[in-house]
């Protein structure tokens, strides 16, 4: 008996650890969002290795049903700026400005001194 609920333990125990990182009642999609703002920081993949990335992160939060965490627009917006591509840029920061109301004023402060909006 006390075998048994060992293993029973045991496997909810590897269970619980299984979840993909994904909280059953997330409200936002992370996916590997994390690992990619810590690749950006240690500058471990090329800017537009890292747009792909995002790119491909959008593509799996449409194939959830889900919604796009709070900072992800941001942050490939910030990857396009990095390459040039400011009207990407412009498209996501308002992205994330509409998403998230409470990034407006700095979200304005990127597309003011970072595209260059007046």
């Amino acid at each position: 008996m006390k075998h048994i609920l060992t293993t029973v333990i045991a496997a909810l125990l590897l269970a619980a650890c299984a979840n993909n990182n994904q909280p059953a009642n997330s409200l936002y999609y992370w996916g590997d969002f994390n690992k990619q703002q810590y690749q950006a920081l240690n500058n471990a993949l090329t800017p537009q290795e890292q747009i792909a990335n995002m790119e491909k992160y959008f593509l799996d939060v449409q194939s959830n049903y889900a919604k796009a965490a709070p900072g992800t627009h941001a942050h490939l917006g910030m990857l396009y700026a990095k390459v040039g591509n400011l009207a990407g840029a412009k498209t996501q920061f308002k992205m994330e400005k509409q998403a998230f109301p409470e990034s407006t004023a700095y979200m304005n402060f990127l597309l003011k001194n970072v595209v260059g909006e007046k």
